[in-house]
């Protein structure tokens, strides 16, 4: 963690519609920040969601399938879950409507909006006190100056923090155990900041085996540890919505581990030590610890079915003298993971702060550079999936100067501030402005393999994948999945296809679908895929298709006109006219409301070709403003004159008004 450097005035501050001078406030509807990306380089605008957080505890006979539904049914009423404990209880954003249904649903014990009365919760088990506990501290947090004995700042010193892991390979390497998938693979455990997170929340216990153990951990720590850290991730949470993001965490606070020495009295780098024994204690084996915990990593994104995963090791130092490891290090971690360090006092922010230094350590995890000055990051060094340049770090005459969670310090965490280079490095930049960041902006190509026609009656296959957005420095991978494949006929409404395996659920994915179309004509078969991230195709496969009418055969006419349209304008009715077999259009007709047939216009002068565009040009002086129906017919060269032509009603206005056109053909 930076040290505590000069709080910045207000006026240095990025205005994001709101600031708040103390850690101190109750949350009664959570304030989510949005993050945009303009030319003018402005990034934090202030947006609110409106929908209550709530806390929902499971009943003790509740099962994990009862727990994963109930996921399901909040993303379904468009909720979002922001912190999974599992299968005893989870954080979510709920519409009001919602949650009526939510104390109904099958294992749901009790659902709370404000924070419990410490009073009330003595009968509920020690488990389950730890988990309100936690709520309580993200609804009503405490103050830290009540708490604290000593000023946050005291020693604080300006050393790099940040490392990189001696494990990762070199580029061209990173996708082992990804080759041949688009997905992220072994060491890509937090590549970009969207989706959902397993958190590893390890505790280390010394047991006097090699060093003296002058460290226990007791219960009021291991809570407030926990509450610090969740605090962090919501701080993240909030702060992006368009991030979705959700934290599922796994217990190695309540029983820390042990380690035959103790971490406090020892330089950072002897982390290999204590790290190893934690990870062994856990089953896990290898001559590395860097492997140890990349395995831990990615049996939890394995077993909680989450897009990445990380771990923090917290070593306590409830009775060191100045919160830090031997050599002056306190809060770390590695840029990209596997994981971060703090101890628990971390040196003079003091534990009841734990949650801003974890907030600032969780932008390491996912590629966020240091900003203060000493760190010595330079404004052009580039980081994260993006490569993004580092343009607000203090170190140098960088572009920009403004407050951010990157640069440590208390108040940006307050504040809820990060800057627009840090965004970008950990992913949260949208170029486009479609709402959607460009690490999730995914493209995805859909083919028609296989097309059949009996009649009127087609029958398609083919098959959609996703392909990642590419990074210029990282693997490719993407944590989007195919949602469904749907289909249209022009611009008639969506309808959908039905996956090859059953389910749309992979980054590829075979469809199928057959479909009657009644109304004869020519046609254009779109077919389009859907992920994730909201992204639609940005190419539709497509296919012509001719359907023959019973009487006119492959003779066909179509009208395209305004809904409205002004006298003045009456040539704005126009259409086309085409012979599917080959045959010339030789001539078009009109007429009003059953009156006579009269000749339209070609748009190329004359009617000679097996396709042609025409208009109708009425007298505009024999027309009366109201609703009149326009009909149209088309003669082939072979004398045939169409039995069903084309008919529409169209309004006619005396006043010209101006009206969106629509395409409609009978």
């Amino acid at each position: 963690m930076t040290p505590r450097l000069p709080i910045l005035a207000n006026s240095a501050i990025s205005n994001i519609g709101f600031y708040l001078n103390q850690k101190f406030f109750v949350i009664g509807l959570i304030v989510f920040i949005g993050l945009t990306y303009n030319s003018s380089g402005n990034i934090l605008a202030a947006q609110t969601q409106q929908f209550p957080q709530v806390f929902i505890l499971m009943n003790d006979t509740s099962n994990p399938e009862q727990f994963s539904q109930l996921q399901a049914f909040i993303k379904e009423r468009a909720g979002r879950v922001t912190h999974i404990f599992p299968h005893r209880a989870l954080m979510a954003k709920v519409p009001y409507d919602t949650m009526a249904q939510l104390k109904s649903f099958p294992g749901v014990g009790e659902l709370f909006t404000n924070a419990v009365d410490v009073a009330q919760i003595g009968h509920y088990s020690a488990e389950t006190q730890q988990l309100i506990s936690t709520w309580n501290a993200i609804v009503a947090p405490v103050d830290p100056n009540s708490v604290m004995n000593k000023s946050v700042g005291t020693h604080f010193g300006e050393e790099e923090h940040t490392f990189i892991a001696p494990d990762f390979p070199q580029e061209g390497e990173k996708g082992i155990g990804a080759a041949s998938s688009v997905t992220p693979g072994y060491y890509e455990t937090s590549e970009y900041l969207t989706g959902s997170v397993a958190v590893g929340i390890v505790l280390v216990e010394s047991n006097g085996t090699t060093d003296p153990s002058t460290e226990n951990w007791v219960n009021d720590e291991k809570q407030l540890v926990f509450n610090e850290i969740v605090s962090a991730m919501n701080w993240w949470a909030e702060l992006e919505p368009r991030a979705n993001l959700s934290f599922v965490y796994d217990d190695h606070f309540t029983n820390p581990l042990p380690t035959s020495v103790e971490p406090i009295t020892r330089p950072y780098s002897d982390q290999k030590y204590w790290i190893e024994d934690a990870m062994t204690a856990l089953g896990y084996s290898s001559s590395s610890y860097f492997t140890q915990v990349r395995d831990y990593n990615n049996d939890l994104r394995s077993t909680y079915k989450t897009d990445w995963a990380f771990t923090i090791f917290v070593v306590d130092s409830s009775q060191d003298s100045d919160n830090r490891f031997s050599d002056g290090y306190f809060a770390y971690a590695y840029l990209g993971g596997p994981f971060m360090v703090m101890t628990y006092g971390n040196n003079g922010y003091g534990p009841y702060y734990m949650d801003a230094v974890a907030a600032h350590e969780m932008g390491h995890i996912f590629h966020a550079l240091d900003q203060y000055s000493g760190a010595g990051q330079a404004c052009d060094r580039r980081s994260g999936y993006l490569d993004i340049e580092n343009q607000n770090s203090q170190y140098g005459s960088c572009l920009s100067n403004t407050s951010s969670i990157m640069r440590g310090q208390i108040s940006p965490f307050n504040a809820k501030l990060i800057d627009m280079y840090a965004a970008g490095q950990i992913g949260w930049k949208d170029s486009d402005n479609d709402n959607i960041f460009d690490p999730m902006d995914t493209n995805l190509p859909i083919s028609i393999d296989t097309f059949s026609q009996t009649g009127n009656t087609i029958t398609v296959t083919g098959n959609a994948n996703v392909v990642p957005y590419p990074s210029p420095s990282h693997t490719s991978v993407t944590i989007n999945h195919l949602t469904g494949v749907k289909y249209r006929f022009g611009n008639d409404s969506w309808k959908t296809a039905s996956a090859a395996d059953g389910n749309f659920n992979s980054t590829a994915e075979g469809y199928h679908f057959s479909a009657t179309i009644n109304i004869p004509g020519q046609h254009l078969l779109q077919v389009a895929a859907t992920d994730s991230a909201g992204n639609i195709s940005n190419d539709y496969a497509t296919q012509s298709i001719n359907i023959l009418d019973p009487v006119d055969g492959g003779l066909n006419t179509e009208l395209y006109t305004l809904s409205e349209v002004a006298i003045t304008k009456l040539s704005q009715i126009y259409g086309k006219a085409y012979h599917m077999e080959g045959k010339k259009v030789v001539k078009v007709e009109y007429r009003i409301n059953g009156g006579t047939w009269q000749p339209a216009i070609p748009s190329d002068g004359i009617f000679d070709s097996s396709y042609e565009d025409f208009n109708i040009d009425p007298n505009a002086a024999e027309i009366e403003p109201g609703t009149y129906i326009v009909e149209a017919r088309a003669t082939d060269d072979q004398g045939h004159v169409e039995v069903n032509s084309a008919s529409r009603e169209v309004q006619i206005n005396e006043s010209n008004r101006t009206f969106i056109p629509f395409v409609i053909s009978r």
